[in-house]
């Protein structure tokens, strides 16, 4: 069952932008957004600069983000900065590599999606997996469910979206979740998969990243 929450998520649409791959929505909603919250705040700021990353305007995210900035931003400008320079991707991974391995605040959920995103462009699953197993969120989740759908791991792909669907069976993310195992099994499965992308492309603006998967699910 979802969680009950007792007051309205100011960023519910903006994550949901995000997730389905609506990215310029994001930035432009981002942009007029005023949470009271500041906990909210920054993570409104951290979806802005990781959809700038997804639009690769990586000089956005590096010339904005500067050193006292917190560390889910700082976390961000570390993605921009290591898909804007392939030549210095192994020091950007030393660093990542430290920093990870030190005292780590599990709480900056925005460092452990970044730093598992950079160790799967290195193909270092392991690494990867190891850091996003230390958060129960369903970011964390749905990023362990594609690694284990890109390795090839349906049985642990199966059991990782029953996490999801504990969590919260009706978040767009195990949504979305559903959808890529489903067009993983594939066989009548990929039927399922196509319905949950229709149904996303009636409540949401069909975006680019739904229209691959769904493209992907048909073919």
């Amino acid at each position: 069952m979802a969680p009950q929450t007792s007051e309205p998520d100011e960023l519910f649409d903006l994550r949901n932008a995000f997730y389905i791959g609506n990215f310029q929505q994001c930035i432009n909603e981002a942009q007029k957004l005023k949470p009271t919250n500041p906990d909210l705040k920054l993570e409104k700021d951290a979806i802005m600069f990781r959809s700038y990353v997804a639009h690769r305007k990586y000089g956005v995210v590096i010339g904005e983000i500067h050193g006292a900035s917190p560390p889910e931003l700082l976390a961000v400008k570390t993605l921009a900065e290591y898909m804007a320079n392939p030549d210095r991707r192994d020091s950007i991974v030393r660093n990542l590599d430290q920093k990870m391995s030190g005292n780590l605040d599990i709480s900056n959920v925005t460092l452990l999606i970044v730093a598992a995103t950079v160790y799967s462009h290195e193909q270092n699953y392991e690494a990867a997996l190891r850091i996003l197993h230390q958060s129960d969120t369903l970011a964390c989740a749905a990023l362990t469910l594609q690694i284990y759908l890109k390795i090839d791991r349906l049985d642990l792909a199966k059991k990782e979206l029953k996490k999801m669907q504990d969590i919260d069976d009706d978040a767009m993310l195990t949504q979305l979740g559903t959808a890529w195992f489903n067009i993983a099994v594939g066989g009548e499965k990929l039927q399922e998969a196509y319905y949950i992308f229709q149904e996303l492309c009636d409540k949401h603006a069909s975006t680019p990243q739904i229209g691959r998967a769904s493209c992907r699910e048909r073919v």
